[in-house]
C-alpha cells in the first residue's frame, strides 16, 4: 500500500482552519536564495493560506551576520517563529535556533522543547514536525508499535533522535543506526518498521516481507531536478505492506504538523485546549 501524504495532509489542514477574525501569525526567516529552501517556504505559505492564518517572510542575504539575524529574531512579535534550514556554514545553527523564544518555536527544535519531549512525549503541545508526521502516518493506519522492532536510520536532532524517543514512549523497541553502524542490512531485515532519514539514495533496498517503510530522506536524483528518498522505491514497494513515496509522502505531512504546532501555540496563548493525540493509551497518559 502506497501512502498518499497530500491527501491526508489536506484532510488534517481542513480541521485546523481558523474561522475567527483573530488568528495566529507565522514569521519565517529565510537566508539566501536556495531554490530548495524557497520551495519549502512556499509550501508553508500555501498551508497558512489553507488554514486562514497570516504569515510573513523575512529574506536575508546569504552573507547576513549572525548577530544581525539573531537581533531580528528577538524583535519579532509573531505567534510562531521559524528559521528555514539549512543555513549557510558561517552561521551557528544552534545559537540561532535558541534565539527563538521556546514558546514560539514552531519547529520545536529549541533545547527546552526537546527536553520536555524527553519527559512528556506526545503530551507536549508542540512536537518536532517530521517526527510528528511519522507518528501521524502510523496512527492513520492504526499501527500499534508496542513491542514492534523499529530500525531508525539517522540520529539527527531534527528527526532521528526525537523520533526514536517518541517511539520508545509508545513502547516500541527501537534500534538507531548511523554511518558507523555495522551490518546495516541485518538491522533493516529484522525490523517490523523501517524509518530512514539519512539522505542517501537507495540506502534501503530490501526489507522483511510485510514491513512498514517510512522514507524521510531527501536527495537529488540522477536526473536533474528529481527528488528521491533513501528507499529504492521500485524494489521495496513489492516487499512492504505500507510504504511512503518521495515526494508526496512524509513531506506534506511535515508541513501539516507545522501548522498544528502553530495553532497549538495560538490556542495556548488564548487559554484554549490544545490538540493532544486522542489515540494515546491510558498507560501513556498516566506514565
Amino acid at each position: 500500500m502506497i501512502f498518499n501524504g497530500n491527501q491526508l495532509a489536506n484532510q488534517i489542514l481542513q480541521t485546523l482552519r481558523i474561522s475567527s477574525k483573530i488568528k495566529p501569525k507565522l514569521g519565517i526567516c529565510l537566508v539566501g536564495d536556495s531554490p530548495a529552501s524557497k520551495s519549502y517556504v512556499n509550501r508553508k505559505l500555501k498551508a497558512c493560506q489553507e488554514i486562514n492564518v497570516d504569515a510573513e517572510v523575512f529574506n536575508f542575504k546569504e552573507n547576513v551576520g549572525q548577530d544581525q539575524l539573531i537581533k531580528h529574531i528577538k524583535q519579532m512579535d509573531h505567534d510562531g517563529i521559524l528559521v528555514q534550514l539549512p543555513l549557510p556554514q558561517h552561521l551557528n545553527k544552534l545559537d540561532i535556533i535558541h534565539s527563538i523564544p521556546y514558546e514560539k518555536d514552531v519547529d520545536c527544535l529549541h533545547m527546552h522543547n526537546l527536553q520536555r519531549i524527553l519527559v512528556y512525549g506526545e503530551l507536549c503541545e508542540m512536537l518536532p514536525c517530521t517526527p510528528a508526521a511519522v507518528l501521524q502516518i502510523l496512527d492513520y493506519y492504526d499501527i500499534n508499535v508496542v513491542g514492534k522492532r523499529v530500525t531508525m536510520i539517522g540520529r539527527s536532532f531534527l528527526v532521528g533522535l526525537p523520533l526514536s524517543l517518541l517511539l520508545q514512549k509508545r513502547n516500541a523497541t527501537v534500534t538507531v543506526c548511523h554511518r558507523e553502524t555495522q551490518k546495516l542490512d541485518e538491522h533493516i531485515m529484522n525490523a517490523d518498521i523501517v524509518i530512514s532519514a539519512a539522505g542517501q539514495p537507495k540506502l534501503v533496498r530490501n526489507v522483511k516481507q510485510g514491513a512498514i517503510v517510512i522514507d524521510v530522506g531527501i536527495s537529488q536524483g540522477e536526473k536533474k531536478g528529481k527528488i528521491v528518498g533513501d528507499v529504492d522505491f521500485d524494489i521495496v514497494k513489492h516487499q512492504a505492506s505500507i510504504i511512503t513515496p518521495v515526494p508526496g509522502g512524509v513531506g506534506p505531512m511535515t508541513v501539516c504538523m507545522l501548522m498544528r504546532n502553530l495553532c497549538n501555540i495560538w490556542k495556548k496563548k488564548l487559554g484554549q485546549p490544545v490538540y493532544i493525540n486522542p489515540k494515546l493509551s491510558e498507560a501513556y497518559l498516566n506514565d
